[in-house]
């Protein structure tokens, strides 16, 4: 795969050093040679080829070098960029995949434990470059639940619809009414909509947003089920709902959520940096391993208040690591390679309806030197809430969704963050082949 890697990318390159080369032995074998290009073309081609001189045979090697890289690219792309997973595969991602989720999922989304994807990078070995994830749109005015005549052909039949009457009802609780009186009621960027666009060349994603604000997407949750954070499933409204979450023109709007980045830190040795969730994110699965961070979407992320912000996910990113990790401006780019940052895909989170960005970036450092240099900026609670995962265990990770108990270790979303990673790291062959490896091992010993 680093071959490959290194290959494409460096391909314009190559074929320009292998193409001079060759037209240049051509042109000197040529001007050496006595007779006409016209009339004696062919005894001129074989000498420009006779293999037992030495210019012959350099121009009859590059020739080869040409065509034998170039047939690696176009093959080892075609193999790669497979997108038709295999029948087992698809079963078995169903298999591993939460039963209020598993009627919408198919048609390529990748889909593991509470999660699915709703759009995937086209190029998922390289993903999105950040500055190709575009804001689309963004709709100012606070969300407001569809009138009760439009909510059938809005959403179709469900045995629930959200409605203002009983959102009113919900900020109107006494636990809620805390929440506002200390000022937490916080306004949230919702994802609303997004697509893709055609150009294979370039490819963006454009993501459309609108406003809500704290009560309203705990007021979603709460239906589904997430009354307390810590529940690792949903309820049976999921069902209904989850099916009409597509990223295709047909999908039903999407409901108030805190769209939010999820981002996966790999180490320069390979190790993806796996974070305990604090006990005081007591909605968030509190405890749990995540792969790596979250962090929820905010206005001044996308917009500088006059026009939205070009590159905005490296920035929110950026805001993300300083944050998490304290970094000053120094540390952070002496840590963090910011030019590795990708976007692999739009994730659907169905453990409380929410949706999620993932993403991932490289660091400097191995993670043993990342431990030193930001262990004495944490907290001693939050810098033995890091731990290493070698990216050859994703598939045993993986494998503990069945098991209710072992399950429980994880954050919900983690499940899709290391299945997506790994198709971005290995292309969907390959990580087909590990994972249905590890699933018939894992039966083998049972």
């Amino acid at each position: 795969m680093k071959v490959y890697l290194w290959s494409r990318k460096h391909r314009a390159t190559v074929n320009g050093v292998l193409i001079t080369v060759f037209t240049s032995l051509i042109f000197n074998t040529i001007s050496d040679t006595e007779g006409s290009l016209l009339s004696d073309f062919d005894s001129i081609l074989r000498h420009v080829f006779a293999i037992d001189t030495l210019s012959g045979f350099l121009t009859f090697l590059s020739l080869i070098l040409i065509l034998v890289f170039n047939a690696f690219i176009h093959i080892s792309t075609y193999i790669v960029k497979k997108r038709a997973l295999s029948d087992e595969f698809a079963d078995y991602m169903k298999a591993n995949t939460s039963p209020h989720l598993v009627k919408s999922v198919g048609n390529g989304c990748l889909s593991w434990g509470e999660g699915k994807t709703v759009e995937v990078c086209g190029d998922i070995i390289f993903g999105w470059n950040p500055e190709n994830v575009i804001v689309n749109s963004y709709e100012d005015n606070m969300y407001m639940f569809f009138p009760e005549e439009e909510i059938n052909s809005r959403f179709g039949l469900k045995s629930y619809f959200f409605n203002e009457t009983d959102y009113s009802a919900f900020k109107g609780t006494k636990a809620f009414k805390e929440i506002d009186r200390k000022g937490n009621n916080l306004p949230r960027v919702m994802l609303k909509s997004k697509t893709i666009n055609f150009n294979k060349k370039e490819r963006k994603l454009l993501l459309s947003f609108g406003r809500t604000e704290w009560s309203q997407t705990c007021y979603i949750w709460d239906r589904f089920g997430k009354n307390n954070g810590k529940e690792v499933d949903s309820n049976d409204l999921m069902t209904e709902y989850s099916t009409g979450i597509s990223g295709g023109d047909e999908s039903e709007p999407y409901l108030p959520n805190s769209f939010c980045m999820h981002l996966l830190i790999e180490t320069l040795d390979n190790k993806i940096i796996l974070s305990h969730i604090s006990q005081t994110k007591l909605n968030d699965n509190p405890g749990t391993l995540a792969a790596t961070l979250g962090e929820q979407l905010d206005i001044e992320d996308i917009t500088d208040g006059n026009e939205f912000r070009p590159n905005f996910v490296t920035g929110w990113m950026k805001r993300a690591l300083l944050e998490e990790y304290k970094f000053s401006e120094e540390m952070y780019a002496d840590i963090v390679n910011e030019g590795s940052l990708k976007v692999l895909s739009v994730d659907f989170e169905s453990d409380r309806y929410n949706f999620s960005l993932l993403c991932t970036v490289q660091l400097r450092y191995s993670f043993d030197a990342f431990y030193k240099k930001v262990g004495p900026t944490l907290a001693t609670e939050e810098a033995i809430m890091l731990e290493p995962l070698d990216i050859n265990r994703i598939p045993d990770i993986l494998m503990t969704y069945r098991d209710p108990e072992k399950r429980k270790k994880y954050h919900p979303s983690t499940y899709l963050r290391l299945l997506v990673f790994l198709v971005h790291r290995y292309g969907y062959s390959k990580a087909e082949q590990l994972i249905l490896e590890k699933g018939r091992e894992c039966q083998a010993s049972k």
